[in-house]
């Protein structure tokens, strides 16, 4: 792939739309990690500029670090910005996000803290990525109040692409109910008035915000809310123009972005509505174990109140989570509900309400909200294989895979014409345990063996890997200070997962490069590396084998399905590590008996189970991985850290000479996963 190196002056951070798209979002020549330097357009290619660090003594503690404010960063790490002769250190991470992390960025300059978005232009390649960088910077730039996070700069250099916003040191409101569970009356209003400010100003500006949530709520050294992350944010164009497209985080989504009727504003009035449930409650309105069910509440206006909510509280709720778009109130109209106007409305909140129970006069206490696990309703638990043991899953409302999609009918009334020569000839049943050798008359029901029929002493039995874990947990020293050397081995694991189980299944990508499907209906479809041949396990694990251009008509919808997820995952979603692979063989020796079989959530991770026995655990809270595999008799454990850096130990290493505590957290929560599965499916999955 050729590809294109910016080599001249950038242009500058503001420049004009199309310059953007020309010169700011042009793709990286670097295809690996980051350097501890960078590579700055200086007047000749490749030249590489070392800035050196020296401390600015500023006698201003403007950002509540102490006077010496550079040793809170590290000066291995430098950006710099050509369009305005500034240089910055890189600070900690501050969240991930589809494309960019986010890092507080310190400017020698001012010696001022910000925050940095950065995005690697390795993952923006394609056209509609860069478009919708463009379009966030376009919509957030010109926006200034005091409740919208401001927008300082943008601009890029060879590796990456740079947007500088306002540094919110106390975090979002995720964190503050994290701490609080749930807030009382009057520090609910205190959020609400200045929510309902920054989004009557963007909507003033004929932008819908369309991802309002608790995370996206952030708070000030001063406890000031601003709105932000306009990633999914649109621009109103006429009087009366109604957006089409499915976006939002599933448990704020309003029923008419659901049902595609077209939405606008009022969007954004329903999210507020439940970003209030979930500040008295503790958690969203409609929220539960699945996305099918959730949607099921929201289109069927389905969710109900603890008692100890007041009269006022809940009336306001119910007006803004009206299914009616236009019969929900306006901003003002909010503000002017009973709920403000008879209630106690602090002017300011101390920081340490982010963590404690303000102390409010005594008469202006509210009543106390029921807990998270009281007032939610009893809910149906849609994998019932898992049974008890994980009737607890939560859905998980962060996690970037689930939405911003288009409709799969839309893109299967254009499925492509499959030639249908000698399609009888393409499908083959075949024995899955005989190598290869095809048979017509029989199958095998993976299902159908006892466990005595199979061997729970090789690696890859759930059995032996958890009594593994189990000993290693027993036996591992518990000092938590080092981890034993890392080990060179390759392993399987799951680099992109999409969750669309409301409606078709669950969609993955392994690091081979080959993709699958596990429908609903339990059947399963695998394609290799290649994008050639597939393969079809159907509800008896009947096995059939053809080509992407020789698609039995059958297996016609299947197959469309199974093209749009490996679209969708290519175009929307990154590698979930930076975990080498070597494929050089994959197309001649790839054979499809690998591919996930079990899949779950839990309110912290999600959980796959790979046919080889591979236990793979994503966390949603830090973004790290632990995957736990076999390889020649061995167990492996690869832990993926927050930078997506991949570290693989022996397992018997980590039960002779322990780990890190991160690590050993994780081996713990992965054991009680493993532990739900052969609890309910069996010795040997």
């Amino acid at each position: 792939m050729s590809v294109e190196v910016l080599v001249s002056k950038p242009a500058t951070a503001l420049a004009p739309a199309e310059a953007i798209m020309k010169e700011q979002l042009r793709p990286s020549s670097h295809g690996g990690k980051q350097n501890n330097h960078v590579k700055v357009s200086s007047g000749y290619p490749g030249q590489i500029v070392h800035y050196p660090v020296e401390a600015n003594r500023n006698t201003s503690d403007v950002n509540g670090l102490g006077t010496d404010i550079q040793q809170h960063f590290d000066n291995t790490h430098i950006i710099y910005d050509n369009s305005t002769d500034t240089t910055f250190l890189r600070g900690r991470l501050l969240g991930k996000g589809g494309f960019a992390r986010c890092y507080e960025i310190l400017n020698l300059n001012t010696n001022k803290i910000y925050a940095g978005k950065i995005i690697s232009k390795t993952r923006i390649s394609k056209p509609h990525q860069k478009q919708k960088i463009l379009r966030e910077v376009q919509l957030q730039k010109n926006l200034k109040h005091r409740h919208v996070v401001e927008f300082i700069n943008y601009f890029e250099d060879d590796s990456n692409v740079y947007i500088i916003l306002e540094n919110c040191s106390r975090k979002s409101l995720v964190h503050v109910l994290k701490h609080r569970k749930y807030l009382t009356e009057p520090e609910v209003r205190y959020y609400l008035r200045q929510l309902v400010a920054g989004v009557e100003y963007i909507h003033s500006n004929q932008i819908i915000h369309r991802d309002l949530k608790l995370g996206n709520m952030l708070l000030n050294n001063e406890m000031d809310l601003k709105l932000a992350d306009f990633g999914l944010a649109t621009k109103v164009d006429f009087a009366g123009e109604k957006k089409m497209t499915v976006c939002g985080t599933p448990n704020y989504i309003a029923p008419e972005v659901l049902q595609k009727k077209g939405h606008s504003f009022e969007a954004d009035i329903w999210a507020v509505g439940c970003i209030m449930y979930a500040l008295l409650v503790g958690r969203p309105p409609f929220e539960t174990t699945t996305l099918k069910e959730t949607y099921l509440r929201i289109t069927e206006n389905n969710y109900s109140f603890p008692s100890s909510l007041t009269t006022a509280a809940k009336n306001l709720i119910r007006k803004c989570l009206h299914p009616e778009p236009t019969s929900r109130p306006l901003l003002q109209e909010i503000l002017a509900d009973e709920f403000f106007v008879c209630g106690y409305l602090p002017h300011s909140l101390s920081p340490t309400c982010c963590t404690a129970m303000p102390k409010f006069p005594s008469r202006y206490a509210s009543n106390r909200p029921m807990s998270y696990a009281a007032a939610r309703e009893p809910t149906v638990d849609h994998l019932g294989q898992l049974g008890n043991a994980i009737s607890q899953m939560h859905l998980d409302s962060r996690s970037e895979n689930l939405l911003e999609e288009k409709e799969l009918e839309d893109i299967e009334k254009k499925s492509p014409q499959h030639s249908r020569t000698h399609i009888e000839n393409s499908v083959q049943t075949r024995d899955t345990h005989k190598n290869g050798n095809n048979s017509n008359e029989r199958h095998i029901d993976e299902r159908s063996k006892s466990p005595s029929q199979r061997d729970l002493t090789k690696p890859g039995c759930a059995a032996v890997l958890l009594n593994a874990l189990t000993l290693c947990l027993e036996q591992m020293p518990k000092d938590f200070k080092n981890s034993p050397a890392p080990v060179n081995a390759e392993i399987t694991w799951v680099t992109k997962w999409v969750d669309y189980s409301n409606k078709y299944g669950f969609g993955f990508q392994l690091s081979s490069d080959a993709l699958g499907v596990l429908f609903n209906d339990t059947s399963r479809i695998i394609m290799a590396p290649d994008g050639r041949a597939i393969q079809y396990y159907d509800v008896t694990s009947k096995l059939s084998a053809f080509t992407s251009d020789c698609v039995p008509d059958e297996l016609e919808r299947k197959t469309t399905l199974l093209q749009y997820f490996a679209r969708y995952m290519d175009e929307h979603l990154i590698n979930g590590g930076d975990l080498e692979y070597s494929s050089s063989s994959d197309s001649v020796s790839w054979s499809g008996s690998l591919f996930l079989k079990k899949w779950f959530r839990t309110a912290k991770a999600i959980v796959m189970y790979l046919s080889d026995g591979t236990l793979q655990v994503n966390f949603f809270d830090d973004h790290t991985k632990l995957i736990l595999s076999s390889n020649r008799g061995d167990y492996l454990v690869t832990y993926i850290d927050q930078e997506r850096v991949a570290r693989t130990y022996n397992l018997a290493h980590i039960r002779q000479e322990g780990s890190v505590l991160d690590i050993y957290e994780r081996i713990t929560f992965a054991k009680s996963m493993l532990k739900n599965l052969v609890d309910i499916e069996g010795a040997d999955i």
